[in-house]
């Protein structure tokens, strides 16, 4: 079964993730086919409009869900139960609305609310002091493992949410599924106490270490859930092949460097050293703008590791023996990672998470 990918007379060069030579600033593009309303001066978001011009897969609009003031109304609901109240603007469901455009409420709700949780969790560490204390992370991720692999009182909406989402998403996937999981969970823990020792050491990641990190701290289990909101399991073979784990680690990459862009005023007025841009100005001594621009040319090429994965995709499918019907399953998982750039930069544009006051 063939992946549908967009073309580009003038596709972006590839590059190692960790590739540590700063490019030359990427011209100004234009913004045509701008994906959501203007945002304020003090936003940084619109940083990244010169990646619809370089990028095929961030280069067409992402149709909505028609059902996603049901999903935002539910999402409400559910938040509120759990104890997670999401800021006015966050705008959870319509990154999901997107992402699961063409799939049901259940598939779109379900993801929205693990993004919910996953953005509360993350502030955890990057707006609170608990982010400096490496025992602190260390004992939040050891509750939550302990949450997953057996019944235990929540002492957090943190964990009473994900207490909730886990049996929720669980009891359709196997026991590998789940391990995979609580394995992406734990690398997420190890790099969250990396960044706390980095806090307290005043220690700024090199462009090497940076990419790696980034990984973790996105929450690598994050691209996993795709399968359960979809009803798919990748096979083990084609999920441990070189080129599945390209697709996946190149779709946290770029979406993870793409939110550094937009939320690195942010992250510098609370004084974070952990976003790309900040990573690339202390290592190059760039200046703001130069920084942007080489971030940028990162996503570009890495987004260009991503499409050129899916594109081998068929070829796989075959060599696996895959029936019609399991190479159009694997397929839309693989195409909601083609679809998860252009969706995140819409959200980014409209959503007031990053917002500076």
């Amino acid at each position: 079964m063939s992946l549908s990918l967009s073309s580009s007379p003038s596709p972006a060069p590839t590059a190692s993730a960790a590739s540590t030579e700063p490019a030359s600033p990427a011209s100004p593009a234009g913004t045509t086919g701008h994906p959501g309303p203007p945002r304020p001066s003090g936003v940084a978001a619109p940083l990244l409009l010169p990646l619809t011009e370089l990028v095929p897969v961030m280069s067409a609009p992402c149709p909505m869900h028609p059902s996603v003031g049901l999903i935002g109304a539910e999402l409400a609901v559910w938040a509120r139960e759990v104890g997670l109240e999401p800021p006015p603007g966050a705008g959870f469901e319509r990154m999901a609305g997107r992402a699961f455009c063409g799939f049901g409420v259940e598939s779109a709700l379900l993801f929205a609310k693990w993004l919910t949780w996953l953005f509360h969790f993350d502030d955890e560490w990057d707006e609170k002091p608990a982010g400096r204390a490496a025992e602190i992370v260390e004992a939040t991720f050891a509750r939550l493992d302990l949450v997953a692999r057996a019944p235990a009182h929540a002492s957090s909406p943190i964990e009473l949410a994900f207490g909730d989402l886990w049996k929720v998403t669980t009891e359709r996937m196997s026991t590998r599924w789940r391990h995979r999981f609580l394995a992406g969970l734990a690398a997420q823990g190890e790099a969250c106490r990396t960044e706390a020792e980095n806090r307290c050491a005043g220690r700024v990641p090199s462009p090497a270490q940076y990419p790696r990190l980034r990984r973790g701290t996105a929450g690598p289990y994050l691209f996993d859930l795709v399968e359960p909101c979809l009803g798919v399991e990748v096979p083990a073979g084609l999920r441990e092949s070189t080129t599945w784990r390209t697709l996946v680690d190149a779709c946290n990459d770029v979406t993870a460097w793409c939110n550094d862009v937009a939320s690195h005023h942010k992250e510098r007025a609370n004084g974070d050293v952990h976003n790309y841009v900040t990573v690339a100005a202390t290592a190059f001594g760039l200046s703001d703008t130069a920084a942007v621009a080489w971030v940028n040319n990162r996503i570009a090429a890495r987004a260009e590791d991503l499409r050129t994965s899916a594109r081998r995709l068929p070829a796989l499918f075959d060599r696996f023996g895959f029936s019609t019907g399991q190479a159009r399953d694997v397929s839309k998982v693989a195409c909601a990672f083609l679809t998860a750039p252009r969706a995140q930069l819409e959200w980014l544009l409209e959503s007031s998470r990053y917002d500076v006051p």
